[in-house]
């Protein structure tokens, strides 16, 4: 499988981007073994020394442990902390920040599920679910990109207008729909060419990329959400309860 060259990336950044979303998505968990760097270099198509950059770059930051005579293993730092707030604070700071920006709605519709998504929200791989792609605005300044997923009974109460006035937390209140916790693993990645167009960031910019999953009072998913903005670097996983 040939990566899908993106000008104006180094192979190896892009290379790093989709070993790190396979970790974001479970497909790839801490303690995972690597295929090795000649099978990374046939499954991509690139040469070693571009396999073996990626591979420094992701050790370099912690995210691999490579054993000898044993091969590289992942190693996701990752650390769970209590939230230092109750749901409902914390639902209404985040409405405080998303009441300085604007929200653009880039794509709406049903898709079939991806796997990283069904794996999330406890679905068949294909099953039917909500996609909305927003950018946030302040002023002209692009702040934060996100790729929401609804379960379909979630999703049919909406229309593409509502997501162009509101915070998804506010409208799914409005529905009746509360959450019981939201998990949300928080680490780094790399703004693409696409990215870095719709935030206004140079190809290859740090970027803060949160992965979260809203779950409701009976304990099922149903909301899926990767959002990524500018900012520094960092790991950790956050459970929030009500």
């Amino acid at each position: 499988m040939d990566l899908n060259r993106q000008p104006g990336v180094a192979l190896h950044h892009q290379i790093t981007t989709m070993i790190e979303d396979m970790v974001a998505s479970g497909r790839l968990r801490d303690g995972d073994q690597l295929p090795t760097e000649e099978d990374l270099r046939t499954q991509y198509g690139v040469s070693r020394v571009t396999v073996r950059r990626a591979l420094q770059s992701l050790e370099a930051r912690g995210l691999l442990k490579r054993q000898r005579g044993r091969g590289t293993y992942l190693s996701v730092p990752f650390a769970s902390a209590p939230l230092p707030m109750p749901m409902n604070a914390f639902l209404e700071a985040m409405a405080e920040r998303r009441s300085r920006s604007t929200p653009s709605v880039k794509e709406f519709g049903f898709v079939p599920a991806p796997l990283d998504v069904a794996t999330a929200l406890l679905l068949e791989e294909g099953t039917v679910v909500l996609k909305v792609v927003r950018v946030r605005v302040t002023g002209r300044t692009p702040i934060l990109h996100s790729v929401a997923y609804l379960t379909e009974d979630v999703g049919r109460r909406f229309a593409r207008a509502d997501f162009g006035r509101a915070a998804l937390t506010e409208l799914l209140q409005a529905e009746g729909i509360r959450y019981d916790r939201i998990e949300m693993v928080t680490r780094a990645t790399l703004a693409d060419v696409s990215l870095a167009k719709l935030l206004d960031v140079a190809i290859g910019s740090a970027l803060v990329d949160v992965m979260r999953i809203g779950y409701d009072k009976k304990g099922r998913p149903f909301e899926f959400q990767i959002l990524r903005g500018p900012s520094d670097r960092f790991h950790t996983h956050v459970t929030i309860r009500g």
